[in-house]
């Protein structure tokens, strides 16, 4: 893999003489110059060439004019990097010169060679919903460390473009969960076996209870669907390319026949991020990201946010798709500290299918048809590994135009593939973290002036099923945007802690030390600064210090500002408004009902949460069925 802007080589010493043995053309080189005069060229450019040579002190020759004033030069004699930032130097300080920059050789993006990585639209940088996850693999492609557990019908261990880890796929060993052998469909309750013998359901089965709410359809292979849009195996002249192809995925069985209960669900989360489940071995491989794209209509339960609650407070990230009724957001991507994710057209508008709502966190591409007529192909299908078999196992192959693959159940799994390669490159990150990280670097829902704008759904009747114009209200905070996303966990990431009594004539203690930087990086600096002062200003001391003081003089309200540095350049600001006197907080309301940023439980919720547990909602895939495409 190259990176995305491969510079040409400044191998060169005109200032310094080549080495004994060392090859010249390796130490030294001519170099390129784009100078931009301040005058236009009224003559020969002879002139001012000399001119600006002689005070450079290196001969340089013209090579060709863009226009009157801006020309490309070049150095007559080979010049070594030093010299040559010398030359820029003093290029940059002549009078008739604006600027003077590099004249460098440019590459193009690397690709993979996957053959159907062109259809791929979704990872590329094309289309406006597209992630530019072709541009985030220039920085990195994931890393061995990071696992992402697929909660979903099992996988194909035998599909040759994913593989096990053992013989160098990506795919570890994981768990079956399903604890009914009729739901399961493989002869057995739980084990250790997480292969997916197919999912099936017939109209004879319609009649036995344990599948009396269920629909008869064939096998959905939906696991190895996700799994393969995560991990497919990648640069091997095979198949498709994988979001995240350098991590491992953990498959966690919790779906079978007709879905799968939350008690399989929630005990499957727990074992996939380390956390005791009875009778289950503990599982070996903790993953740092669960990536669940299953649901059903209703509210978070009790049971769902406990077990969120637990698994985020030991680092781990849960994604979720939204759902596909194109109404509220479904259970479990509704629940607190849940990075739920919506679906979008490839022109960032929202799908008709996707579930919406204050809920979501990001969207990212859910695939669309745009030609619904019969026999007509899916110009934008998410195109995945997949089998064959409309029940058993049959050939391994991909979803196509034809037999096309859409659904918010495939927009979670970018959204958590763009999160495994932010941990690759920052394994500190927490799950709050990664989700500031991505909604900030994400980018802007277009607006389509013909269409209106997408509305929070007002019950669970309210269904929005065509294309509107997503809001931060209705579809999170924006588009999945992964390079920029890499790139934001590159950057240090300052946090400030406060310690002390802010009443007046009082002192604060600030504290950076839990800031820190990405991996291979250290913090190097810190600066401490007071802006936006109303009022008495206040006096710091030690403010390059990880931890400063904060001597109060009076009355007022401030802005205490953190800028660290690292080992690499790279900046970080955080601010933090501090009061003086402190202003005692707000009494809480007497009564509330559950906010997605927490709070406490108002009645109603709690009898809505205990009537959803009593019903033992079966959870469903979020696929989307080929009817009523949008």
């Amino acid at each position: 893999m190259v990176l995305a802007i491969q510079l040409a080589t400044w191998h060169c010493s005109s200032l310094a003489q080549t080495p004994t043995g060392a090859d010249p053309e390796t130490t030294a080189s001519v170099h390129r110059i784009i100078v931009h005069w301040r005058d236009r060229l009224s003559g020969s450019s002879t002139a001012r060439i000399r001119k600006a040579a002689n005070r450079a002190e290196i001969d340089l020759q013209h090579r060709q004019h863009i226009t009157d004033d801006l020309e490309v030069l070049e150095t007559v004699a080979a010049v070594d990097a030093d010299g040559f930032t010398r030359l820029l130097e003093r290029l940059n300080a002549d009078p008739s010169v604006a600027y003077a920059a590099p004249d460098l050789r440019r590459q193009r993006h690397a690709v993979t060679s996957d053959p159907l990585l062109f259809e791929q639209w979704y990872l590329l940088s094309t289309q406006p919903a597209a992630t530019r996850i072709d541009a985030a693999w220039d920085l990195t492609q994931g890393s061995s460390s990071t696992i992402i557990a697929v909660l979903d019908t099992g996988v194909r261990f035998d599909h040759p473009d994913i593989g096990v880890s053992a013989s160098g796929g990506t795919l570890l060993a994981g768990y079956d969960f399903i604890s009914n052998p009729a739901v399961a469909n493989d002869g057995n309750a739980r084990d250790a076996d997480a292969s997916d013998p197919g999912d099936w359901v017939t109209e004879d089965e319609l009649s036995q209870s344990i599948f009396k709410d269920c629909k008869a359809a064939s096998s959905s292979w939906h696991g190895t669907r996700v799994a393969g849009l995560i991990g497919a195996l990648t640069n091997n002249g095979a198949g498709v390319a994988g979001a995240a192809w350098q991590t491992h995925v953990l498959p966690v069985r919790v779906l079978g026949k007709c879905g799968g209960f939350d008690s399989d669900i929630i005990a499957g989360m727990r074992w996939a991020a380390g956390l005791p489940v009875n009778g289950v071995p503990m599982n070996t491989s903790p993953a740092t990201i669960i990536n669940m794209s299953l649901g059903s209509a209703g509210l978070c339960t009790a049971a769902y946010q406990a077990a969120v609650d637990e698994i985020t407070a030991a680092g781990v990230l849960v994604v979720a798709s939204a759902g596909n009724a194109g109404g509220p957001v479904d259970a479990p991507a509704n629940c607190a500290g849940v990075l739920g994710v919506a679906g979008l057209r490839h022109a960032g508008t929202k799908v008709g299918f996707t579930n919406v709502g204050p809920e979501i966190g990001i969207s990212a591409p859910g695939g669309n048809c745009i030609n619904t007529g019969l026999g007509q192909p899916c110009l934008f299908s998410i195109v995945v590994a997949t089998n064959s078999g409309t029940t058993t196992p049959a050939v391994s192959t991909y979803t196509d135009r034809i037999n096309y693959n859409i659904g918010t159940s495939f927009s979670a799994p970018m959204v958590a593939a763009g999160a495994a390669l932010m941990r690759s490159v920052n394994a500190t990150l927490s799950p709050p973290q990664l989700i500031a990280l991505l909604q900030s670097s994400a980018n802007t829902f277009p607006t389509d002036t013909s269409l209106p704008a997408c509305h929070v759904p007002a019950s669970a009747a309210d269904l929005q099923t065509l294309e509107c114009n997503c809001t931060t209200a209705t579809c999170g905070a924006g588009m999945l945007n992964s390079a920029a996303a890499v790139a934001a966990a590159l950057q240090p990431f300052p946090m400030v802690t406060i310690d002390g009594d802010a009443a007046l004539r009082s002192s604060l203690t600030a504290s950076a030390a839990s800031s820190f930087a990405s991996n291979g990086r250290t913090l190097v600096a810190y600066e401490w600064s007071v802006v936006n002062v109303s009022g008495a200003a206040p006096q710091l001391l030690s403010p390059t210090q990880a931890q400063t003081s904060i001597a109060i003089t009076g009355n007022g309200q401030f802005t205490l500002r953190l800028v660290v540095t690292d080992d690499s350049g790279a900046q970080a600001a955080k601010e933090v408004t501090v009061s003086t006197p402190a202003q005692s907080a707000p009494a809480a309301p007497r009564a509330a009902t559950r906010s997605r940023g927490g709070g406490s439980f108002g009645w109603e919720f709690l009898i809505l949460a205990i009537v959803a547990a009593i019903r033992a909602a079966r959870l469903l895939p979020h696929r989307r069925q080929p009817v009523g495409l949008q």
